[in-house]
């Protein structure tokens, strides 16, 4: 048998800020050969807090049906001093409550309840083999970002070594000539040494000889802009015909992929990741804003820490974001538009979300493990 100490605070009929501590151990017992079994009772007016030592698993709520009346019992958890989430409500007609919470070792959670009567959590540690084969998101993270500073660099070095490349392509360039240009550099020499020699007679000669002067500066002026104008030819030709390559490839990623999936949940990637891939059963850990698509009212948020975590696709969040995180790379953020079907229904969540709501939500995918 093994124990662990969760820290409880009491919660007077007063607000909940007004609390005073006092410690509680839950008992664990043997479940199997690699799971130990967790229990914990909630009683009325008290929070249970804790930063979890050893990672464990939340499979069930139940209400003591003892202590019970007609009134709606709430189960609620203050996960990381972000806002309180709902879990269950338990009364006597719906005694029991499946959950799949997984709470990894560092997590500072505190829970309680509303209510007049005791409730029962029960589940198992999740082991030691468990938690040494895998990396806490905050490892993930840093080597992510050590990844990317490596590949940034090899970038780096493969653009300079591009342009020192693309440098040495253009120089050469003017050596590949054809015959023509050899024969027109040549006449420009020949052309350079008559101008010095008629310049030389020109001190000597008597003025009539300025006349073939002004011929010959005729003539090289009409070889000299004939092959002026034949030049830039080619040049608009290949100049042309680039633009026209590239266009479909600058205009392509302009508008961020929007699509709409089956039940009307519509997907908008505003960034594509660089990192690992998300897929079902990935434990990922997401910043998030949440707002209502009928007035544009802010009603939940989560931009600090670790961020929030949760088991994708397996029912921990509403059905939306099951199918909207997925497929998502680490680094990457989304808008999620999720009508009502796939979010909190005809009920919705009072008093932060009315009935029938449409929910857009900004979602940036900061780890997974």
């Amino acid at each position: 048998m093994s124990y662990q100490q969760f820290e409880s605070t009491s919660c007077p009929a007063q607000p909940r800020q007004d609390q005073h501590r006092y410690s509680l151990i839950s008992k664990y017992l043997t479940y199997n050969s690699s799971k130990m079994f967790w229990g914990l009772i909630i009683e009325p007016g008290k929070k249970y807090s804790q930063t979890v030592d050893n990672s464990f698993h939340i499979s069930k709520a139940t209400l003591d049906l003892s202590s019970a009346t007609d009134e709606d019992i709430t189960l609620l958890l203050d996960y990381e001093g972000q806002q309180e989430y709902i879990l269950c409500h338990l009364n006597k007609t719906n005694k029991q409550e499946s959950l799949d919470l997984n709470f990894q070792a560092g997590d500072s959670i505190s829970l309680f309840s509303h209510g007049q009567a005791s409730l029962h959590l029960s589940g198992y540690l999740l082991g030691d083999d468990e938690d040494d084969d895998d990396m806490t998101l905050g490892e993930m993270m840093e080597e992510e970002e050590e990844e990317e500073e490596g590949e940034d660099e090899e970038m780096d070095e493969k653009d300079l070594r591009a342009t020192l490349q693309a440098k040495a392509v253009k120089r050469p360039q003017p050596e590949k000539t054809n015959g023509k240009s050899q024969k027109k550099a040549k006449v420009e020499v020949e052309e350079e040494e008559e101008e010095a020699e008629e310049e030389e007679e020109s001190k000597q000669a008597p003025p009539k000889q300025l006349s073939k002067k002004q011929k010959k500066m005729e003539k090289k002026a009409q070889q000299q802009q004939s092959p002026k104008p034949a030049a830039p030819q080619p040049q608009k030709k290949k100049e042309g015909e680039k633009p026209a390559d590239k266009q479909p490839k600058v205009e392509a990623p302009k508008s961020p992929a929007k699509k709409t999936l089956p039940g009307g949940l519509v997907v908008e990637d505003l960034k594509t990741g660089n990192g690992p891939e998300s897929k079902k059963g990935d434990l990922v850990a997401v910043y998030y804003s949440g707002k209502l698509a009928k007035n544009g009212k802010q009603f939940d948020q989560s931009n600090k820490g670790p961020g929030f975590k949760f088991k994708l696709g397996q029912g921990q969040v509403i059905k939306g974001w099951d199918l909207g995180v997925a497929g998502m790379k680490v680094g990457g953020k989304r808008k999620l538009t999720i009508p009502a079907a796939l979010a909190y229904g005809a009920g919705g969540a009072p008093p932060q979300i009315p009935p029938h709501s449409t929910l857009v939500f900004d979602v940036e995918l900061r780890a997974l493990n």
